[in-house]
Formats: C-alpha cells, structure tokens, sequence
C-alpha cells in the first residue's frame, strides 16, 4: 500500500468533506463521525481509500459517502461488498446503504484505530484535497430531474370505407325494371294475355265448330284429310247401292 501525497485541491470542498479532483472532474466524499477525528483520506492503489483516525473516545462511528463513478465494489456488473480492515488486521463491523449514484459505509470504529482502509473493485486516481471538518457531511447534490408529462397519443381512427349497395338491375321472369321497382312485363306467354295487370289464360276459340287454335297449316291438313274421308265413304256407299241394285235386277229376271 502507498500513499497518494497530498496536493492543493482545485475544487470547492463543502463542509463535513473532502473533494478528489480526477482530470478536472471533482468527485466528493461526505463524513460524519462521532467519538472520531479524520485526519487524512487518501487513495491506497488502484482498489481502496485509506483513511487515518484518532478515536478518542471508547468507541465511535463512521459514515463516508462516495459517488459510484468514483469509487465502488462489483462483480460481474453487480453489486459487491466492501472489505473494511482496521488497522491493517482486524475486519470492521458496518452496515451500507446505496442508491443508483452513491454508496454510503457506516463504520463501527473501537477505541485505539488509528487506520482505516475500504476495499473495492475500483478507484479513480485523482487529487485529494482538504477534509473540511464538520457535523453534517456533505453530499454531492444531484440535479433534480424534472419528467416530463407523458403525452398519451390519440389511436388514429380508420374510417371505413362507405359502402354504396346498388340496386339491383336484374328482375325475375315476366318481369321489367320500372322506376327503380320490378313490375310485370307488358307481353304474356303464349296462350295468355294481359288484363288488369296480370297474366291470364285465352278462351277458346268458338270458330268452325272447333275448340282447337291451329296453326293454318295444321288446318290445311286436316281439312284434306276430313275432304279424302268423306269422298270415301261416299264412294263406298254409291258402291254398295249400286251392287245392291244390279243383284235386285238379276233376281227379277
């Protein structure tokens, strides 16, 4: 272990501490003790402060506050313990509190320690300057963050898209479109006719005796046929009268 010697400090040092000037950057450590005196803090290599003391009294205490950037014990990226040895031996009993920013040891110191050394995992190298004695320490004040109100965004509303339904152009059979509306066509099927708005059946047809509604050229040939019919049977009958005539003269003879 070494001594850092001590050099004129170039930072503002509040009362109850001491300030370390690391490359223009001022780091502060804040103590309070009881039945203690700090006569000196210095850095001990590349892992530990070292302190020397005057306990006066039966038993006193300790507090020393550090900024982490400074000084601080971890392990993996966590968090560790501190080794506290009391002159150069005996392990010391405390307790610590920490937050993101600073770690604070709360030292237990017996009557007679003249030397305290705090082991971590790393220290800056810096200069040390004068311990400003007093009953409250000092604690590097950090800037108070002022969050801003979170803006809650609106969700953006997709209007959908307005669907125009067409009116259907198409009808069903017999049908027509008419202003807008399926009407009844104006021609019916054969057969039928319109009235009144609807669709009904022909009477028959009373001409030439006939209950039928041919075609002309169906009733050319049926015409035909009847004509041929009834020549023949014409043509029997004068047939007959005549045999029947013939046979009459021969039985007078």
């Amino acid at each position: 272990m070494f001594l850092l010697l001590l050099m004129p400090f170039s930072a503002y040092a509040a009362v109850g501490s001491v300030s370390v000037d690391v490359d223009g950057q001022e780091y502060v450590i804040g103590i309070d003790t009881e039945g203690v005196e700090v006569q000196s803090i210095d850095g001990d290599g590349e892992l530990a402060l070292l302190l020397t003391v005057n306990a006066t009294g039966s038993s006193g205490t300790l507090e020393i506050t550090f900024d982490r950037e400074f000084f601080d014990s971890t392990f993996q990226g966590e968090d560790d313990s501190f080794f506290v040895i009391l002159d150069g031996f005996d392990e010391a009993v405390f307790e610590e509190t920490k937050t993101d920013s600073t770690r604070t040891l709360l030292i237990e110191i017996p009557s007679g320690t003249q030397e305290i050394e705090i082991i971590g995992s790393h220290i800056l190298d810096g200069t040390f300057g004068k311990i400003i004695s007093g009953t409250e320490p000092a604690v590097t004040e950090e800037p108070a963050v002022t969050e801003e109100p979170a803006v809650t965004e609106e969700p953006v509303v997709t209007e959908e898209p307005k669907v125009i339904e067409e009116e259907s152009t198409k009808c069903g059979p017999g049908t027509v479109l008419k202003d807008g509306a399926c009407v009844l066509a104006d021609a019916c099927g054969l057969g039928t006719h319109l009235e009144d708005g609807v669709c009904v059946l022909d009477e028959p047809s009373s001409s030439s005796g006939s209950s039928l509604n041919l075609p002309p050229m169906s009733q050319l040939i049926y015409g035909a046929a009847a004509s041929f019919v009834i020549a023949f049977i014409v043509i029997i009958f004068l047939w007959i009268i005549s045999r029947g005539s013939r046979e009459q003269k021969q039985l007078l003879k």
